[in-house]
């Protein structure tokens, strides 16, 4: 299954997010009465109440939450944002952190880059590896956190981060790292979305705005555009 063939599913997800988002008032919208039947069909397995829990978590409690969604929908990502990701590449060696089902790292070792593919689920990892068998691509892959990457400094060309920091509990933490191990570019993307205590995912960070995920990463040379309902990011780094 290509890339292309994925994208639908995603873009309708996105339009139904909004509709719900935008279109029903916050006293019927942000009621667990209301949401636990959406969140459930979204995904039987999710905790409804995981952003409650989530702050009080040990790290192994955290990794197993996202372990117990293995397999993850297919992506998150839109035709047009994978375009903005591939002319955004800068250099040979490329991170994905949080590559999820891992599409794009697939894409990119298939172009030719030299990629490391890093997710905090390890079970991602093993059901990318099986994807990838047949194909006669190389690339590595490394279980770990994003607050606390087994990197050297600058260690990769451009860092890829798409749909992750929304997930991470320590934001501060997160970007540190993915500015710590970024030789020349750093690539983002999350999702456009309002603060509600339910939503069909586990977010806990909410990018309303460009200004909001530029302020948060803050990096003076970027530029960062709206597509499809995301906030697409991309800095250029100190060598």
């Amino acid at each position: 299954m290509g890339l292309k063939s994925l994208i639908l599913p995603s873009r309708t997800t996105k339009i139904l997010g909004f509709i719900l988002d935008n279109f029903l008032p916050p006293i019927i919208r942000d009621q667990r009465w209301f949401y636990q039947p959406i969140i459930k069909t979204w995904n039987r397995k999710m905790d409804v109440d995981f952003k409650r829990k989530a702050v009080s978590m040990t790290d192994d409690q955290f990794k197993k939450a996202y372990e117990d969604l293995v397999p993850m929908r297919n992506t998150d990502n839109t035709q047009d944002t994978i375009d903005f990701v591939f002319k955004e590449i800068v250099g040979e060696e490329i991170l994905e952190v949080g590559c999820g089902n891992g599409d794009i790292s697939i894409e990119c070792a298939k172009r030719g880059y030299k990629v490391a593919a890093s997710d905090i689920a390890e079970g991602n990892l093993d059901l990318i590896k099986l994807k990838s068998a047949d194909q006669k691509i190389e690339f590595s892959t490394v279980v770990a956190n994003i607050e606390a990457l087994p990197f050297r400094d600058k260690s990769f060309d451009t860092t890829i981060c798409l749909h992750t920091l929304e997930h991470v509990r320590n934001l501060h933490a997160a970007v540190s790292e993915l500015k710590r191990v970024s030789r020349k570019r750093l690539i983002v993307i999350v999702p456009r979305q309002k603060f509600f205590r339910y939503t069909p995912d586990y977010h806990l960070n909410f990018f309303g705005e460009s200004e909001q995920l530029a302020y948060s990463i803050g990096v003076s040379s970027y530029q960062c555009r709206v597509i499809d309902h995301c906030l697409c990011y991309s800095a250029k780094m100190n060598d």
